[in-house]
C-alpha cells in the first residue's frame, strides 16, 4: 500500500524502519534475480521495454502455507477474542514451537498426525482436510 518511490510516512510511519533494511539491485539485460520466499519486494522498470517473469516454486506435493493462512483467516480471524487467543496457543504449540513434533511420550501407534513427517501422515492430513472442505463447499 506504500508507494516505495514516494512513501507517505505520516500514514505509514513504520515504512521508514523497513526502508532502513532495504536492498537494491540494478539488473542489466539478461540478468536474473532470486527473491526468497516471504521477502517483500518492489520492481521498477527503467527502460521502455521489459520482461518480468515471476515464478512461485514449492517442492512437489508440498502443502501451501499461503492457502493455510487464507483458511486460518476464514476459520479463526472473526472468532471472539478469547477463542482467538486459545487458537493462538494451539498454533504456537503445534505449528511454531520447535518441539511441537515431539510426541515421543505417546506410543508410536497413537501419534497420528503428531508423529514424524511421512507420506502416510501427509496423506492422512490431506484426506482429513479434503473431507472437511468438501462439507463446506
Amino acid at each position: 500500500m506504500v508507494d516505495p518511490l514516494a512513501p507517505d510516512l505520516e500514514r505509514f510511519p513504520r515504512y521508514a524502519l523497513a526502508a532502513e533494511t532495504a536492498r537494491s539491485a540494478v539488473l542489466a539485460p539478461g540478468d536474473a534475480i532470486y527473491v526468497p520466499t516471504m521477502w517483500w519486494h518492489h520492481v521498477r522498470s527503467t527502460e521502455r521495454l521489459n520482461l518480468l517473469v515471476n515464478y512461485w516454486w514449492s517442492p512437489p506435493n508440498d502443502a501451501s502455507a499461503f492457502e493455510a493462512l487464507i483458511y486460518a483467516m476464514l476459520a479463526v480471524r472473526n472468532r471472539p477474542a478469547v477463542e482467538r487467543q486459545n487458537w493462538r496457543a494451539f498454533f504456537d504449540h503445534y505449528v511454531f514451537d520447535a518441539d511441537a513434533a515431539d510426541a515421543e511420550h505417546l506410543p508410536e501407534h497413537a501419534r497420528g498426525i503428531l508423529g514424524p513427517s511421512s507420506p502416510e501422515r501427509t496423506a492422512l492430513m490431506r484426506e482429513f482436510l479434503q473431507r472437511g472442505l468438501g462439507r463446506r463447499s
